[in-house]
C-alpha cells in the first residue's frame, strides 16, 4: 500500500506518537512509513489475507512491522511471528472484523 495510505492509517490509530509497538512486539517508527530499509518501517497488512477470503476493510487492517508482515505472509488464521504464535479471531456481527489475539 502507498505511504499515504499507511500515513493516514497510523494518524487515525496512533494521533501524534511517533513510536509505537506492533502486536508481535515490533517497534515501528512514523519517520520510517515508506522506507523498505529501515527496521522500523510499519506496513499495512490484512488479518484476513485477500488469498484467503479477507477484505479491503478497515476492521480487517492492522500497521504492523514490515519484518512482522513479511512473517505473517498470507497464514490465516493462526500464525507465528516475531517467535510468538496469534490467533486471528473474527468479532461478532462483522464478517470482516478480526481482532488478532
Amino acid at each position: 500500500m502507498s505511504k499515504q495510505i499507511v500515513l493516514k492509517l497510523w494518524n487515525e490509530r496512533y494521533g501524534s506518537k511517533e513510536d509505537v509497538y506492533d502486536y508481535s512486539g515490533r517497534l515501528m517508527k512514523k519517520f520510517a512509513i515508506g522506507n523498505q530499509n529501515s527496521s522500523y518501517e510499519p506496513t499495512i497488512d490484512h488479518i484476513r489475507p485477500i488469498s484467503r477470503g479477507g477484505k479491503d476493510d478497515v476492521e480487517n487492517l492492522v500497521i504492523c512491522n514490515r519484518i512482522s508482515n513479511q512473517e505473517k505472509a498470507d497464514k490465516f488464521s493462526t500464525w507465528n511471528t516475531n517467535d510468538k504464535t496469534f490467533q486471528a479471531v473474527r468479532l461478532k456481527g462483522n464478517r470482516s472484523a478480526y481482532k488478532i489475539q
